[in-house]
């Protein structure tokens, strides 16, 4: 029984270890950071934080930001542009790229995970309440 329970702590203990954020790049060159897609909502580098540069919804960095490049649905570098060719990367830690994130259908290579596709679907109600979707898309998603 012991060996059992052991055995279960260390799966655990090393799946949480070896798990990696998803971090999006911006920008013509894919050098601005935008933030932290699953990082913990305080974190200053998360999009989930109201109050940081990736987060705010005045932030010239945010996606949440309706009045910039990557926030604006009519920007080619916003993830909310349907016709955009430039829409951020997403990547882990290790920079793996993970697809892009990005509202355009048609887009290669455009990340089709749930995660993105409720982002890109739902973006608008998202900037509304980032508390809210935080815990819905990320908390609740980490329990599946």
């Amino acid at each position: 029984m012991n060996k059992i329970i052991t055995l279960l702590l260390l799966i655990t203990t090393s799946s949480f270890v070896t798990s990696q954020n998803l971090h999006i790049y911006g920008g013509a060159d894919y050098t601005e950071y935008l933030g932290c897609l699953d990082c913990s909502r305080f974190d200053s580098k998360s999009i989930w934080n109201a109050f940081g540069d990736y987060g705010s919804s005045f932030s010239n960095t945010s996606i949440w930001n309706d009045l910039n490049n990557y926030g604006d649905d009519n920007n080619p570098l916003s993830p909310w542009n349907t016709v955009s060719n430039k829409a951020p990367k997403i990547v882990d830690d290790a920079g793996k790229f993970q697809g892009y994130l990005t509202a355009n259908p048609s887009l290669k290579e455009k990340s089709n995970s749930r995660f993105a596709t409720e982002l890109v679907n739902n973006h608008k109600a998202i900037a509304k309440d980032l508390a809210k979707w935080y815990t819905k898309l990320v908390v609740d998603y980490s329990k599946l």
